[in-house]
């Protein structure tokens, strides 16, 4: 009876010590490495992707921290890099670890952390607007177009000649011998200039000046921690969009004015080709739309 106690209590510590052993195997398990690439001689800024050989970089395994080796450049990501080509931003060090923040391109990552890394195109910019009206699901990657709403207009030219004082010894004093014997310029007719027809639109009205828009950024209110624990995000604050170097003036001109708003596109729509101008809408089409529609309803 003594042993076959004994022999279940062996059993039992037996069992204990084999899975304390084995989850501790488990949970102290070493993170895998990740496979980085090196820079074998030095890579200057300018550089294009293109021109870099592929022996130009040797792959190297570390362990360590996965969010820091994350910043750095792998194979899976340097194949997205070639593919869709690109430029080094900065110098790379030979025997240097190479950093993503050093290569702009399309094809990198860190271009959601750091927008100039994706402006490979020397005509983008990116705009940070505030005063813009924004859907609330918004979010990087999205596309969208940028639309300028106006409620009314009103010009007024005001000229304003300020007449010169002239003092006795100023230069611009002359005598009335002088005026006399100045002789009288001839006077060539002006041809006349066939006026251009200009549009003018009844307001309010509406305008898309940039179409296929990508986000880059959205700024929030500080994260609000509910009573349930969960956490909310905040109201939306602003947007980093990516446009056109030639809109930019428009952009920020109807942001800063207030009447600038944003409408999210669908993934499906083919954004290389999607270009070219829109009619724009002011407040007399509104009613030839009315009109139109009540005639054809009444027929």
């Amino acid at each position: 009876m003594v042993n076959k106690r004994l022999l279940i209590i062996g059993v039992v510590v037996a069992l204990i010590f084999g899975g304390a052993i084995f989850y501790l195997s488990f949970v102290t398990e070493a993170e895998p490495p990740v496979e980085i690439l090196a820079a074998r001689q030095d890579v200057y800024a300018g550089t294009r992707i293109k021109d870099i050989p592929d022996e130009g970089f040797a792959r190297i395994s570390l362990i360590g921290d996965e969010l820091l080796l994350s910043s750095y450049l792998t194979e899976t990501v340097w194949q997205q890099i070639m593919a869709a080509g690109g430029v080094v931003v900065r110098d790379i060090y030979q025997y240097e670890a190479v950093p993503l923040s050093a290569i702009a391109s399309d094809g990198n990552p860190k271009a959601v952390d750091i927008p100039g890394l994706g402006l490979t195109n020397p005509d983008l910019v990116v705009v940070s607007l505030t005063n813009i009206a924004v859907p609330s699901g918004i979010k990087v990657g999205d596309h969208v177009d940028l639309i300028v709403a106006v409620e009314n207009s009103q010009k007024q030219f005001t000229a304003l000649i300020q007449p010169q004082v002239l003092t006795e010894g100023s230069p611009g004093e002359f005598d009335e011998a002088e005026l006399t014997s100045t002789p009288t310029p001839e006077v060539s007719p002006t041809p006349t200039i066939t006026p251009t027809p200009t549009i003018s639109p009844e307001y309010p009205l509406a305008k898309v000046i940039v179409r296929s828009a990508k986000i880059a950024g959205v700024q929030r209110d500080q994260n609000i921690v509910s009573s349930g624990g969960r956490i909310a995000l905040g109201e939306i604050t602003g947007v980093d969009v990516i446009i056109p170097r030639v809109a930019q003036e428009f952009v920020l001109m109807s942001d800063t004015a207030g009447q600038l708003g944003l409408s999210l596109l669908s993934p499906m729509l083919d954004f290389e080709t999607d270009e070219g101008p829109t009619l724009g809408a002011h407040y007399k089409d509104l009613l030839d739309l009315f009109a139109a529609d009540r005639n054809k309803l009444s027929e």
